[in-house]
């Protein structure tokens, strides 16, 4: 028997659910939506707070998430966004977030070595995002002057690095480039889908 999606039931969930959400994450705005009778608004940035966090969610919670979003009638943008968000049940992460850590810098220390000239990467600065865990993949936000500027959106690659620590011959290391980070996170999902032994 399915519960039904009371008013009173519908903010106890979403009140809950905002728990979820690290201690560093600013909620008030997210809470005040809700306060001022924005629901879909508030379940929105909650869940784009847990996407842009990459908070890694109990399966529970994230199909609570879901069924919240379908009754307050925002279930495609939630499902699309927390795909950002890690399964703490899995037996093993396919990805993990590097951006900012030191495992970050060594990976773009190596790939400034190995993209040589004529490599259509070459010369483009590039943030370590994500990192596979069924691979070498790392998934790379191109830092071009028209993004950092605002002219055009982020693109993203997913590149395999060689580790030879020497520079390559083009197209070495391959990557593909993406104008939509969650094309990018397709590939590194087939690829650990794709892997033996995966679950």
């Amino acid at each position: 028997m399915t519960i039904p999606w009371t008013p009173h039931r519908t903010e106890f969930e979403f009140r809950r659910l905002s728990g979820l959400l690290g201690p560093g994450v600013p909620v008030a705005a997210t809470l005040s939506a809700w306060d001022a009778g924005e629901p879909e608004l508030a379940l929105e940035d909650l869940v784009d707070q847990l996407s842009d966090h990459h908070t890694p969610l109990l399966r529970a919670d994230r199909a609570a998430l879901l069924d919240l979003a379908e009754a307050l009638g925002v279930s495609a943008g939630a499902t699309s966004a927390l795909r950002w968000c890690p399964d703490l049940e899995a037996a093993e992460e396919w990805w993990w977030e590097v951006e900012n850590s030191p495992r970050a810098t060594a990976i773009a220390s190596e790939l400034l070595r190995e993209i040589a000239p004529g490599h259509p990467l070459h010369g483009i600065p590039l943030t370590p995002w994500l990192e596979c865990g069924a691979c070498d993949d790392v998934l790379v936000r191109l830092d071009d002057e028209n993004a950092r500027t605002g002219r055009t959106p982020y693109r993203i690659a997913v590149i395999h690095p060689t580790w030879s620590r020497h520079p390559e011959t083009p197209p070495s290391p391959v990557a593909s480039v993406y104008d939509q980070a969650l094309h990018a996170l397709d590939q590194l999902e087939t690829c650990f889908h794709s892997t033996p032994n995966k679950d």
